[in-house]
């Protein structure tokens, strides 16, 4: 019966303070590695959203085209898709802003590349040329 109890009091003792801070460390360097992993994500996602606001922007620039016959100038900028020179519905209902809260912005010519025109994200950092901006194909 001794022999039990002594075995019962050995199995029942508690954790030292030493495997306790072992463990929160270790629960701490997981949970950095999660949130890292976390804002990445969010971070590609906006960037994906912004991709598709600007193809959206390019078809009302095309349908813009269809009604008025031209694209919009370079001064007119995509502020034309919302309010035509020729008095008719606007495409849009506002200027397009890309997922960081800024404005898209329009060049007619392109300046980069061939095509018609250009639409153009500044990315997450906000600064026109530089590596993190994302624009259109056409």
């Amino acid at each position: 019966m001794r022999r039990f109890k002594a075995l019962r009091r050995s199995s029942a003792r508690g954790m030292t303070l030493l495997e306790i801070m072992i463990v929160i460390a270790i629960i701490g360097m997981m949970s950095g590695v999660i949130v890292v992993s976390v804002m990445n994500q969010f971070t590609n996602a906006k960037i994906n959203a912004t991709r598709i606001k600007i193809q959206s922007t390019e078809q009302a620039v095309e349908q813009y085209y269809v009604q008025v016959g031209e694209y919009p100038s370079q001064s007119e900028g995509l502020k034309a898709l919302v309010n035509p020179p020729d008095g008719s519905k606007g495409s849009l209902d506002a200027v397009p802003k890309d997922e960081f809260g800024k404005e898209l912005i329009y060049y007619n010519p392109p300046r980069k590349g061939g095509g018609r025109f250009e639409i153009i994200s500044a990315g997450e950092d906000g600064k026109e040329g530089t590596e993190d901006d994302i624009r259109s194909k056409k």
